[in-house]
């Protein structure tokens, strides 16, 4: 059994919205940190879950940037997650490289492609995905494992 919590940006709308030049991958990072913290909530309300999350590397300076983008969500939480309960559930982040062949990125980025495709194209005939979509993260009827970033107006 695998749970899927994930975070798609929608660029053009992001663009329109924050401009070019914002970082774009602590705010993705806080997404998935949230849910993730939500299902181990669910799955272990006696606080004795813990979270370890592995990022690909990106680069020296993007890695550093990331990681104090951690840090920031470890000292004051996110709107829905308190930094008590982000201290407390959160174990590290590490960075590797894709090329160290970590099998949960390698299933990382399987399942990216997919959700991806879904997102921008949510009628279109995509197989992986109705494959995939039991296993995306829901409580209470919300599909909390599917964050798609800015919200799509409808």
């Amino acid at each position: 059994m695998y749970v899927i919590v994930s975070c798609s940006t929608l660029k053009e709308p992001y663009i329109r919205q924050f401009g070019r030049f914002n970082d774009v991958y602590g705010q993705l990072l806080s997404f998935v940190l949230e849910r993730a913290i939500f299902y181990v909530d669910n799955q272990c309300p006696n606080e004795q879950g813990r979270i370890s999350a592995i990022v690909e590397r990106r680069g020296k300076r993007e890695d550093k940037n990331l990681m104090h983008y951690y840090q920031q969500l470890l000292d004051i939480g996110t709107y829905w997650v308190t930094t008590e309960r982000m201290k407390s559930r959160m174990s590290c982040l590490d960075f590797k490289w894709k090329s160290e062949d970590i099998a949960g990125l390698q299933i990382a980025d399987l399942i990216a492609y997919p959700l991806t495709r879904y997102v921008l194209n949510p009628q279109a005939v995509n197989l992986a995905y109705d494959v995939l979509a039991p296993n995306i993260f829901m409580e209470d009827g919300k599909l909390l494992g599917l964050k798609i970033y800015p919200s799509q107006q409808v």
